[in-house]
């Protein structure tokens, strides 16, 4: 059980790292919103070599974030050990961490974190 575990683990951090990343992009897309009608975002599957691009509104992006256990990542790249399918959306779906998984992406949520 300890492989799952240490899966579970790198996954989480994976995932904490493409947060990061999109957080950053949010504030870049900010910038120019006033001329797009979607931004584009990275897929925050537990695959650190996935490069994929999710389109999605700032507003679809806030709401994501409000949950820290949710995700966007592309279909088929859900990890069914450590998330569950909450919504389907045009082009990606997002995902809630569940169980330890779940843990881990609210300890390493940035918003959470102090400044």
């Amino acid at each position: 059980m300890q492989g799952a575990t240490e899966r579970g683990e790198r996954a989480a951090r994976n995932e904490a790292l493409f947060r990061r990343v999109n957080e950053r992009v949010e504030e870049v897309n900010k910038a120019f919103e006033s001329i797009l009608d979607e931004a584009v975002f990275f897929c925050e599957c537990a695959d650190i070599d996935c490069m994929d691009k999710i389109g999605m509104t700032l507003h679809e992006y806030e709401a994501l974030r409000e949950v820290s256990t949710h995700f966007a990542v592309m279909p088929g790249h859900v990890l069914p050990e450590n998330e569950r399918v909450v919504e389907k959306r045009a082009g990606y779906v997002v995902v809630e961490k569940v169980g330890r998984a779940g843990e881990r992406a609210a300890e390493l949520d940035p918003r959470d974190q102090d400044a």
